[in-house]
């Protein structure tokens, strides 16, 4: 495999350890390479004229499992949900954590733009079990979380536009749990111009 693949599905980077500062997150100098015109060419659009909305999501360019302080993040994707009445958009922010232990009880959602700091509440936080050990062998059963967020039109813009090439400073998101648990991520400012741009060239051919 090549390595623009391979940056391609790391756009979603993650904390190495509970002590390392949010400050000193990079993204991969290979994901920096990349353009917003990558994934906005790799954007699934979904929906047709049976459907009130149509869905563009980078789902299929940030499919790669990798550690957050105790978690994998098992998938990462941003998406804009355009309805085709009004051609208004909703933003949603998601990702898919998996662990073992106690379940995560995600409560609040904090990201920075714009050098400040944005808290509000996830739209959907489900829960479930899978993979657990045979019967006759030790260990616990692997649990999931999915954790989706809306953001406002505003901070999208905002973000394509602070897009700068070559920069390897992420977009931090921080999921925050009542125990203090909590998950840091740094999504490529990259992937979120890219979906912008998919979206804007969406409204100029429906």
């Amino acid at each position: 495999m090549s390595a623009l693949p391979l940056a391609v599905m790391a756009a979603f980077l993650f904390t190495p350890s509970d002590m390392a500062p949010a400050e000193s997150l990079r993204l991969s100098r290979g994901l920096a390479k990349i353009e917003p015109s990558h994934f906005a060419r790799r954007a699934v659009i979904r929906g047709d004229h049976l459907d009130d909305a149509i869905v563009v999501s980078t789902e299929k360019a940030t499919l790669k499992p990798g550690p957050a302080r105790g978690v994998f993040i098992w998938d990462g994707h941003v998406q804009a949900s355009v309805q085709r009445a009004s051609g208004q958009t909703r933003w949603e922010v998601s990702h898919q954590l998996t662990y073992t232990g106690a379940r995560r009880e995600i409560t609040e959602v904090r990201y920075e733009i714009a050098g400040r700091i944005v808290k509000i509440e996830p739209t959907t936080v489900s829960h479930w079990t899978d993979y657990c050990p045979l019967f006759e062998m030790p260990g616990e059963c692997s649990q999931f979380t999915r954790v989706i967020f809306e953001i406002p039109e505003d901070d999208v813009r905002a973000l394509a536009e602070a897009y700068q090439p070559g920069s390897r400073k992420p977009w931090l998101i921080r999921l925050k749990e009542a125990s203090g648990q909590d998950v840091t991520i740094g999504v490529a400012p990259a992937e979120v111009a890219g979906v912008w741009q998919a979206r804007q060239q969406l409204a100029l051919t429906n």
